[in-house]
């Protein structure tokens, strides 16, 4: 796996030319939009002013008649300054930056950035995890979620076929006040890894809430998308550092500290230090799923934000390796795994 010195180099050395081309385009898209914005306020202006001048009229001195005609002139040349503007706007240098900028963005910086960790990996923009993906973790209650995302990356390291992707999961209370929105499930960066042999019990690891920044209101757990009763008994490995981090939950107490050897307990808490994220994690059948739920879609990049900062490139690397050297450590452990699905959930 390569390391975050190697990928700051590949940014300098094979990058620098096109974030600073990508950067150029930003500024002119975004200058686009301001001119826009601006113009667009000048038949809005002049509406206005005509409108005052109307009010001030009286009915003795204009007839019903002429307050008709008056009334649809004023409509007539909002109309007509709009579209002269809009036809102006479309036509200045700049929109196509505006319009483009975030395709072209993960065309020529994304896709190098994924053939840069790795030339097989598959990258597809549109994609993410389905619902089915997301419950099948057995970490979240089944409910009527609304799910969205992108920017899924497709791949396999040693036994393992992997994805990983950006996820927004909502949920919409059945009973709600005036003005509530639909309560965050979960938001952040979603990993899903399969091997070709079963866990030999499920197990689930969660976050404290502790001191650490909650990014939500309430957790996951107290609004009843996380069920912990039916997750199994608590599990408490010898790691304290650990346990004031995460809650385990498992239905058989001695796989699951046989599962949790101190090296992938101090990947998972160097994952949690490193993100400052709630993690969500689930080795369920033949698959382990995390969640890093640190409320960010990486690539969803804006015209108003500068690419000078490369942090983000460097977070979104960072976790991704974590992720896949996490779950890589996972094979080498020979006594969590068996050739048969287990029964129990």
């Amino acid at each position: 796996m390569k390391t975050l010195e190697e990928f700051e180099v590949f940014l300098d050395q094979q990058l620098s030319h096109e974030l600073l081309a990508m950067e150029q385009q930003r500024i002119a898209g975004r200058n686009w939009m301001r001119w826009m914005w601006a113009a667009s306020l000048i038949p809005f202006g002049v509406f206005i002013f005509f409108l005052i001048r109307f009010s001030r009229e009286t009915t003795a001195n204009m007839g019903a008649g002429n307050q008709v005609f008056l009334i649809a002139g004023i409509v007539l040349l909002f109309t007509l300054g709009s579209y002269v503007i809009r036809y102006f706007m479309m036509r200045r240098k700049g929109m196509d930056n505006a319009v483009d900028f975030q395709h072209d963005f993960k065309n020529r910086i994304v896709k190098p950035v994924i053939g840069f960790i790795n030339p097989a990996y598959t990258y597809q923009p549109l994609n993410y995890a389905s619902y089915e993906e997301f419950t099948e973790s057995g970490l979240f209650a089944k409910k009527d979620y609304r799910i969205s995302g992108n920017d899924q990356v497709y791949g396999k390291i040693g036994d393992m076929n992997f994805q990983f992707c950006d996820l927004q999961v909502w949920h919409m209370p059945l009973v709600t006040v005036r003005g509530q929105g639909p309560d965050t499930v979960f938001y952040g960066s979603y990993f899903i890894g399969q091997f070709p042999r079963y866990f030999s019990t499920p197990v689930y690891i969660l976050s404290r809430s502790g001191n650490m920044e909650n990014l939500f209101s309430s957790s996951a757990a107290d609004s009843g998308f996380i069920q912990t009763w039916d997750l199994g008994k608590k599990v408490l490995p010898a790691d304290a550092a650990f346990n004031k981090l995460f809650m385990v939950y498992s239905p058989d107490t001695n796989e699951a500290q046989q599962m949790l050897t101190p090296l992938l307990m101090g990947k998972i808490i160097q994952l949690q230090e490193r993100s400052g994220a709630k993690l969500f994690i689930s080795f369920r059948h033949n698959r382990i799923y995390i969640g890093i739920g640190h409320g960010m879609d990486y690539f969803e990049t804006t015209l108003h934000k500068s690419l000078h900062d490369r942090q983000m490139l460097k977070n979104f690397y960072l976790d991704f390796v974590s992720l896949l050297q996490l779950a890589e450590d996972l094979q080498g452990n020979r006594g969590i795994w068996t050739t048969n699905a287990f029964s129990r959930s």
